[in-house]
């Protein structure tokens, strides 16, 4: 049995790196309003861990055979597998604050060897490895700078570049190089600098398709588990997500990259090998089609490896397992439209919910 459990401050926590990490209000919020959101990925006889059991009844209504327990139900779970949002020193700490099994968790050196692999410089190693499994040099690598003058230089060569902190996803800590030798782009490149010593710098693309192959490390193998689809701000914030069935979202991505396969299945080799031993549960490997000088359509393998949980992983559910159909997002209650299909309940506390516009 599975206990699931919603902790969308994830990525600020592995940087982080502590075990007494606090949340951001917002990331709070998040956590309290869509705590119910791993409903959508887990069996039939799973649980996922909450601050009431209040919204039992709801879950039922929606058809789905999942039990929502609270904290005080976790010191007498024995032989479950626990499985939060995403992994790290913080949350590992708080369930056996709660009463959780230590034996039933990660240890702690497990949990840095994922810290590091979430490590934005993975994205590197994964890029080389692609190269020396297929031959194939799909596009330029993401380069770690440690000094602003390197990372102004490369914004100079590379106009409207990106650069990321190692540690964050989802678009937070993503800084775009519109002016180089401007106040706010070198003070937050700086900032990142010395909280977490280097950045990572990527060339801009002309992007086509914003997507992700998500998996699932589990019983000692890697599997897709589907793909999502999704659309990103200008800096690269997730904004929604397409939700089809599985199939239909594969034909989506083929029909501008035919040799897709060549990419999908080298990287289900290369996580299987670095990740699989070290991980389990769910993952995303971000990608990108983009516009070739030539005409022709390229693309970046890996934009990110998200070790963790990711939307992508509701939203392929929500087409494969669920057969709905639609545009997925995280919605402000007051925008919220009659027939908009909740997948969060709603209360008078509550500021955000899950949905699919049809």
């Amino acid at each position: 049995m599975n206990v699931f459990y919603f902790n969308p401050d994830n990525d600020l926590a592995i940087a982080n790196g502590g075990e007494y990490y606090t949340p951001t209000p917002i990331a709070e919020q998040l956590r309290r309003d869509l705590q119910l959101l791993p409903c959508w990925l887990a069996d039939d006889g799973d649980c996922v861990l909450c601050d009431s059991n209040k919204w039992q009844q709801w879950v039922e209504n929606k058809g789905l055979k999942v039990k929502l327990i609270t904290k005080n139900d976790l010191s007498v779970l024995d032989n479950v597998t626990f499985r939060p949002w995403g992994w790290n020193p913080a949350i590992r700490k708080q369930l056996i604050t709660w009463g959780a099994n230590e034996d039933l968790l990660p240890s702690k050196s497990n949990i840095e060897h994922i810290r590091k692999l979430a490590h934005r410089r993975t994205t590197i190693d994964i890029h080389r490895r692609l190269t020396e499994i297929t031959g194939i040099t799909f596009c330029p690598s993401p380069v770690e700078l440690d000094d602003i003058e390197l990372i102004k230089d490369f914004a100079l060569q590379h106009p409207g570049c990106y650069a990321k902190e190692p540690w964050s996803g989802s678009g937070r800590g993503v800084y775009r190089a519109l002016d180089p030798n401007g106040r706010d782009f070198i003070q937050r490149c700086q900032g990142a600098l010395n909280r977490q010593g280097s950045m990572l710098c990527e060339v801009p693309f002309e992007r086509t398709l914003d997507f992700a192959v998500e998996m699932e490390c589990n019983h000692g193998m890697t599997t897709i588990t589907g793909y999502s689809i999704f659309e990103s701000d200008f800096h690269l914030q997730y904004k929604s997500g397409i939700v089809k069935p599985r199939t239909e979202l594969r034909s989506i991505i083929t029909m501008q990259y035919p040799d897709f396969h060549i990419v999908e299945d080298s990287i289900i080799k290369i996580i299987d090998e670095i990740v699989q031993p070290h991980f389990k549960g769910f993952l995303g490997v971000d990608m990108l089609l983009f516009h070739m000088p030539e005409g022709n359509v390229g693309i970046n393998p890996c934009v990110e490896l998200n070790m963790r949980t990711t939307m992508g992983a509701v939203t392929a559910a929500l087409g494969e397992r669920h057969g709905m159909n639609g545009k997925f997002s995280i919605c402000p209650v007051e925008k919220i439209e009659a027939d908009d299909i909740l997948l969060t309940p709603v209360d008078i506390s509550t500021k955000f919910a899950a949905i699919i516009k049809q």
